[in-house]
């Protein structure tokens, strides 16, 4: 089926809105307050623009509000509308965790590393793990990373935490963390989101995007939302959009379908529903790398990064150690592997003096039900976590000859391999499934495209939307930044 005649099949369906009523010969030249006077499917309003932009963003995200930046910079109209009553989307509540080499920052604390020299020690890990379609797209990713740092610091005043604080504590110094520590992102996030209104930004709450809508090429010339205060019809036209709206780890159906192994897992989160996937592939978009698994998580997610900071042990509900300590994804994904409902994670006050102490303490007050401790011996911690108490001293007596060897043969631990002393403290973790890997095929410019790879007119994709987009929240502010200097170029033309 060529692009006309499956637009046809979308446009009858109510998936996709033609301004005008059919897909004519003709582009419509609708303006903001005109009305079509035509219905397309019955239930369906007539296309009425309340609002027009140069570059209209789906998503108030990470992805979302960096690929604003190059737009407003060049002087160009830029909305940015969220389906949430606030803007940040989910970023607001992640770890924070940035792996970005080579900024400003690192190179001011004496890190000589370049983004281009570490990439090329980064193409073999994609190439083992077969992720070596479009490595143009990647390698800009992987490198704007580093820009998108250096400018949200120098431009909008975002503030990370000094790698002072964790340089040289046996911390890598490969991540950049926000304000305080681990998930303090509205250090980052609170500036930019003000930088880019002071700079001419404009912000739309409350309004989730449902459908396209198209001139009479077939062309996308803006987007239907539903107002989730009073239910209204908004429609908003737009010269460029960029679809930063997540990923799809709360849509149980696209989970069963396309992720079935983590179907019967609960969500982390609760608003990342796939609406950006679903409404691209109702305009002609193709899906790839939907069945890539993405990496469980705790949900208890911030805790999970301490091991990079301080000294932990990890182990079954039978009080038996299971993992290596110092990652933040793979002690879910064992979990499962193993069957298990949950894991503790064990402590001391170690953590509670590390460069994370706002975290650490945050987290021990917020999550107080989950709290075991302090105990002043293992075989209090023992009873108090309801674990075998003979399991936990054998796994420690284990651990402590580890640690004395100077070698993890057990599990490859690298970070942090130290003894834990009196007073111990522990916390419960269940599994959760929390980021999809699998979005939108994308043009090196990341511009939609069809099945045939050819490039959807004033449609572009970042973040969460576009397939493997990473782990952690900078691969999705480098494909932002990827975005965003896209349509300034496409507007020029």
């Amino acid at each position: 089926m060529n692009r006309r005649n499956f637009l046809k099949a979308a446009i009858a369906s109510g998936a996709v809105i033609a301004a005008g009523g059919a897909l004519a010969g003709c582009a419509s030249n609708n303006t903001a307050g005109s009305s079509t006077g035509a219905e397309n499917v019955v239930g369906t309003a007539p296309v009425s623009f309340s609002d027009e932009t140069d570059v209209l963003i789906l998503g108030t995200g990470i992805a979302g509000m960096s690929a604003a930046m190059d737009p407003v910079e060049a002087g160009h109209k830029v909305m940015l509308v969220d389906k949430l009553e606030r803007v940040g989307g989910e970023s607001f509540i992640a770890c924070g965790v940035m792996n970005v080499v080579g900024s400003k920052m690192q190179k001011d604390a004496g890190l000589e590393v370049d983004p281009e020299t570490n990439w090329q020690k980064f193409l073999p890990i994609l190439e083992k793990k077969g992720e070596t379609d479009d490595m143009d797209y990647k390698h800009n990713v992987y490198v704007y990373q580093t820009e998108w740092a250096d400018r949200v610091a120098a431009d909008y005043g975002a503030v990370f935490q000094p790698i002072t604080d964790y340089m040289g504590t046996g911390a890598p110094t490969s991540m950049l963390l926000p304000g305080n520590g681990i998930g303090d992102m509205q250090a980052v996030l609170t500036p930019l989101q003000k930088g880019l209104e002071k700079k001419g930004a404009t912000y739309k709450l409350n309004l989730r995007a449902t459908n396209f809508i198209v001139d009479g090429e077939g062309a996308p010339i803006g987007v239907r939302f539903n107002d989730e205060k009073n239910g209204k019809t908004v429609d908003i036209k737009a010269k460029k959009i960029i679809v930063a709206t997540g990923g799809f780890s709360c849509n149980q159906e696209m989970v069963s379908t396309y992720l079935p192994s983590q179907a019967r897992l609960g969500p982390l989160t609760v608003n990342s529903m796939g609406e950006g996937h679903q409404m691209c592939k109702a305009l002609g978009g193709v899906y790839t790398h939907m069945d890539m698994e993405a990496n469980r998580m705790s949900d208890l997610a911030q805790v999970t990064v301490w091991g990079y900071f301080s000294p932990q042990v990890q182990v079954t509900p039978q009080g038996r150690r299971f993992i290596k300590e110092d990652q933040s994804h793979d002690s879910p994904d064992a979990a499962a592997k193993l069957g298990l409902g949950f894991w503790w994670t064990i402590f001391d006050d170690q953590a509670i003096n590390s460069s994370q102490k706002w975290n650490v303490e945050m987290n021990m007050k917020g999550n107080a039900d989950r709290l075991v401790g302090p105990c002043s011996t293992l075989e209090e911690l023992a009873t108090a976590m309801d674990v075998p108490a003979a399991n936990l001293l054998e796994t420690f007596a284990r651990y402590d000859e580890l640690v004395a060897a100077g070698e993890d043969t057990d599990f490859k631990k690298k970070l942090f391999l130290q003894s834990l002393s009196a007073p111990y403290y522990a916390m419960k973790h269940f599994p959760y499934r929390y980021k999809t890997h699998g979005g939108m095929k994308i043009t090196t410019d990341s511009q939609l495209t069809d099945k045939d790879g050819t490039p959807i007119p004033n449609v572009y994709c970042c973040g969460s939307t576009v397939a493997d987009s990473g782990s952690d929240l900078s691969p999705n502010a480098g494909s932002g930044l990827i975005s965003g200097k896209a349509v300034v170029e496409a507007l020029k033309a």
